[in-house]
């Protein structure tokens, strides 16, 4: 029965791929994300050599002052500034004060405008497929854009009355199912090991009896016997748990057993579990309140779909639509 850490995860995880964020902070909403870091180009003895970042620089006056520099490209402070504001106030103090993966960021994000200006030097934006590319990419920025604008929710909805409404209706998925708290010793003991199997059974009978007895601190034989390590320097403690996230083979062992009891010990093919009940969490409805800002977001995102799927649908409604079939032939046999 494994149970995942839930510990915050360190900001090295949370700024892994602040590339991606730094281009997107870059342009607010209508920016375009790209990788945190530049791809190597391929080898080749007629590849041009990397030239010198070009002379104008990637970043808009408007932008403000450069918070980096390589050659004449740069990165705007404002970029940094609005990558800070999508961070959690712990994480922003603990990037201030050990700022190497900040750094290692801002250097990527460098690399990337240097090999933008780079290409632009050698005329890349006039390629063809380049141009299709960007030409499609805009289409898309706009078409969603456009679109979000015309198929907003009006700001009122949901009323109350409706959030009420889709509530009751919705009742049920909102549900929490019963939990249970248990603790545990494991054993490790493959059936295929006889030897092992049959000391951990002798062993596990001992400690079920050391369980049991008056005053018996079932955290602390955990810690010492427990051979699940992640479990064991909790003593033993998997949190509390739905019954249906259990092995199927230890839902019946923890349904059955009351709270504190210690269940005998449980064969499985990689070993032996004893069980303790810590505690039991009844299956509960949240109220309204503590689930309507989710409800509500969830409403309006449905609404805005609907909305934006019969704006769509009006659109080719309002004229004939005419298709040729021929060219369509013709299109497959061009692709051949």
């Amino acid at each position: 029965m494994n149970v995942s850490d839930k510990t915050m995860p360190r900001v090295l995880r949370v700024v892994g791929a602040l590339g991606v964020v730094l281009a997107a902070a870059a342009c607010g909403d209508k920016g375009s994300a790209q990788n945190d870091a530049p791809a190597k180009p391929a080898a080749s003895s007629s590849a041009p050599a990397p030239s010198k970042p070009a002379a104008q620089s990637t970043a808009a006056p408007a932008d403000g002052p450069a918070i980096a520099t390589l050659g004449a490209v740069s990165v705007p402070r404002s970029e940094i500034e609005n990558l800070l504001r999508t961070l959690p106030a712990a994480q922003r103090e603990q990037l201030k004060a050990d700022r190497s993966e900040l750094d290692r960021v801002i250097r990527a994000r460098l690399a990337e405008r240097a090999l933008v200006a780079e290409a632009n030097a050698q005329g890349w934006t006039e390629r063809e497929e380049i141009r299709l590319a960007v030409q499609a990419a805009q289409e898309q920025v706009v078409m969603r854009a456009y679109l979000d604008s015309v198929s907003q929710p009006a700001d009122d909805y949901p009323s109350e009355a409706e959030l009420q409404a889709a509530y009751d209706q919705n009742k049920d998925r909102f549900t929490q199912p019963a939990s249970y708290r248990v603790s545990q010793i494991y054993l490790a003991a493959p059936y295929g090991d006889a030897d092992a199997v049959a000391a951990a059974r002798k062993q596990a009978a001992d400690l079920v009896k050391r369980a049991n007895a008056p005053k018996a601190d079932f955290a602390a034989l955990a810690k010492e016997f427990s051979q699940d390590a992640n479990s064991a320097a909790r003593g033993g403690d998997n949190g509390f748990v739905p019954l249906p996230q259990l092995v199927p083979e230890l839902r019946g062992v923890v349904q059955g057993l009351k709270k504190g009891q210690v269940s005998a010990p449980v064969q499985m093919p990689g070993g032996i579990h004893i069980l303790k009940l810590v505690d039991v969490r009844d299956a509960r409805t949240p109220p309204l309140v503590e689930v309507q800002v989710q409800l509500r977001n969830a409403l309006r995102a449905q609404r805005q779909e609907q909305a934006a799927r019969a704006y769509l649908e009006g659109l080719v409604n309002a004229g004939t639509v005419s298709i040729d079939g021929k060219a369509v032939n013709e299109a497959f046999e061009a692709v051949k």
